[in-house]
């Protein structure tokens, strides 16, 4: 059939088939119930055919289509309507869901240790070319830390995305990456030793990585979404370095922009904070701690513990070894292994470093 008008864009989109031997009745249903707008009915004195359309999304409802019963899934924010279930023509099923789909999270969740450990570790691949190794096991319901690597060199499948966290931090202990941010000018390199604070929404993208990129990442919570942006260009045209995110500022944090202190009560490990503190509105923060201590030298034990119950604690051992004993054990970490409390962590689950090499490293991500 050839038209002798231009057809609208509706009708040009590509369409799931909605078999509806019942033409009226699946009209009224789709029309009346969901809100779905006619864009083409045909023919005129008997229709059964119709294009129909609602937000984004096209149907074709067909009188005399063979098609298996769709489902559908509408977006709502007014939660008295979610979970709703409806029935249409031929089985259709209709539910209405969140704007963001979640998995169920446990409410009644007891703080843990977990110890993961670099000689016993299991690779996933994730999205954009990137492996994925869980610190937290499977125990990431409220949050979820990661060493993620990239092997080689070269450009990286990713896209201008944001993400909807309430907190996020990156951490470089190999390799760099070329990446660029919203509002924060042309992409710059981040090195080995740089930290890295992800507002919420933030748009971004990795453009490149160089040898061996990997990465330690904390998010919270676990379960969140990545959204595509297609309309923004990074780099956009605007600069504001000090922009606010949802309550937090992006910052990159560069080694030779920290201070040393004593890390804690401790005579032979010193700390260097980040500004992640700062830019997260105090939610978290990231710290490097190094051995200051000789190799002759005999280590007092050091208690690590807050002084108020956390959301989340962990140390990755980025070179040397130590000694703890935590829940009455000893346990040796070494380089590539970690130690997290992913439930929280109370201040009667502290643990103690008994001793640690004169190379001994390790990163400290809390919030």
């Amino acid at each position: 059939m050839k038209f002798t008008v231009d057809a609208t864009e509706e009708t040009k989109s590509i369409r799931s088939v909605v078999a509806a031997p019942k033409f009226e009745s699946g009209l009224d249903f789709f029309v009346n119930k969901l809100g779905f707008k006619i864009v083409m009915i045909s023919p005129a004195d008997n229709p059964n055919y119709a294009i129909l359309n609602k937000d984004q999304f096209t149907i074709a409802l067909d009188k005399s289509a063979k098609a298996q019963p769709v489902f559908i899934e509408i977006p709502i924010e007014d939660q008295s309507l979610i979970g709703t279930d409806l029935t249409g023509p031929n089985g259709t099923r209709v539910e209405y869901v969140p704007v963001v789909k979640r998995q169920n999270q446990a409410s009644d969740l007891q703080p843990i240790v977990h110890i993961s450990r670099a000689n016993d570790t299991q690779w996933v691949h994730g999205r954009a070319g990137m492996s994925y190794r869980s610190l937290t096991g499977n125990h990431n319901e409220i949050s979820v830390a990661s060493q993620i690597r990239i092997k080689g060199s070269g450009k990286v499948d990713d896209w201008v995305h944001y993400h909807d966290v309430s907190f996020q931090t990156l951490f470089c202990i190999k390799g760099s990456a070329k990446l660029v941010y919203e509002d924060q000018g042309e992409p710059f390199m981040f090195k080995e030793g740089d930290c890295i604070l992800q507002p919420p929404g933030i748009r971004h993208r990795v453009l490149e990585s160089f040898d061996d990129l990997e990465v330690i990442e904390v998010t919270s919570p676990a379960d969140h979404a990545t959204f595509s942006d297609f309309n923004m260009e990074l780099p956009n045209s605007t600069v504001a370095h000090t922009r606010n995110f949802n309550g937090q500022q992006f910052t990159h944090d560069t080694p030779n922009s920290r201070e040393a202190a004593t890390y804690r009560d401790s005579t032979s490990m010193t700390a260097y904070r980040t500004s992640i503190g700062e830019a997260s509105g105090n939610q978290g923060w990231v710290k490097e701690i190094y051995s200051h201590a000789k190799k002759e030298k005999i280590l007092t034990p050091t208690s690590i513990g807050p002084e108020e119950p956390l959301s989340f604690f962990l140390w990755f051992v980025k070179q040397g070894s130590a000694q703890i004993e935590v829940e009455e054990r000893k346990e040796t970490l070494r380089s590539g292994d970690s130690i997290c409390f992913p439930y929280g962590f109370l201040p009667s689950m502290e643990f103690s470093v008994l001793d640690h090499d004169s190379e001994f490293k390790v990163l400290e991500i809390g919030f």
